[in-house]
């Protein structure tokens, strides 16, 4: 019966599966790419450029040569080679024009799916195999860390209301690294794994661990966060304890704590522009 169904009216479902396609094929080819961006974007204060662009087979643009800054002070946050930018249909039918991204970034991959709602931004994102040396932009902060890190989570950015902002990200990383003199031999952090949460104006750190370094850490904590970021508020308290080899490698390093590694914990404290250990 369904085939006989089908038989009879072939010609009508043929038309409307090619018209299924024109439609879809309209809204690709017409698709504001530039405007969901900006708009995508505006309520974070960045802008995105790119050096070319061009179609992307089957359908979406390719950006090459893409960087993502603040115009407030031209801080390069992201760059990446090559970016394929696709539209999210069926956030954009809804009346929410989204976008999701694949970038090729610092030795790995980064997937982006961002939609707007009303002045806030909605993202979900996970990135592989990304080197954190590869990125400037630790350097420029003056934090000499390495390691290889991949990670996901969703968060929810307002244009004007800070305490409005919520998400989540996990992370890991392995090989980890951390050189803090020039001169001095890094700190190996080994395998490190943590989980953030953002709400009412404040990052909370419910889980960080390390192992197979120098050193053994777990710890948890808040950071109230200011518009201004240096002056958000840091109170992290954490447990160390070194491996035999790590005690030996880092030495006089250590006479550096407040206290000797030990069942003891430390308290990361005052501001991220100037913080205190005890």
């Amino acid at each position: 019966m369904v085939l006989a169904y089908l038989r009879a009216h072939a010609i009508r479902i043929g038309y409307a599966a090619i018209g299924v396609l024109v439609f879809f094929a309209f809204l690709i080819a017409t698709f504001p790419y530039t405007d969901t961006l900006t708009n995508l974007l505006a309520p974070m204060g960045l802008r995105l450029s790119s050096r070319d662009q061009g179609v992307s087979f089957p359908f979406g643009i390719r950006m090459d040569g893409v960087m993502l800054d603040s115009p407030a002070d031209g801080r390069a946050l992201f760059q990446s080679d090559t970016m394929r930018v696709t539209p999210a249909l069926l956030s954009w039918l809804m009346g929410s024009p989204g976008v999701k991204i694949n970038a090729d970034a610092y030795g790995g991959s980064f997937d982006l799916h961002a939609r707007r709602h009303g002045d806030a931004t909605e993202l979900s994102f996970s990135g592989s195999d990304l080197h954190l040396e590869k990125y400037p932009g630790l350097p420029a902060m003056g934090v000499n860390l390495s390691g290889i890190v991949s990670g996901d989570g969703n968060v929810y950015l307002s244009q004007n209301d800070l305490d409005a902002d919520h998400g989540m990200l996990h992370v890991s990383a392995s090989d980890a690294s951390y050189r803090i003199f020039a001169g001095t031999p890094p700190l190996k952090l080994g395998d490190l794994t943590a989980i953030v949460k953002l709400d009412n104006g404040k990052l909370t750190i419910e889980q960080v661990e390390g192992h197979g370094g120098d050193l053994t850490i777990s710890g948890r904590g808040v950071i109230q966060l200011d518009p201004n970021l240096p002056d958000s508020e840091v109170a992290i308290k954490f447990q160390l304890a070194t491996t035999p080899v790590g005690h030996e490698r880092l030495g006089f390093l250590l006479n550096f704590l407040p206290h000797p590694p030990n069942g003891t914990p430390y308290l990361l404290h005052g501001t991220l522009a100037s913080p205190g250990l005890s």
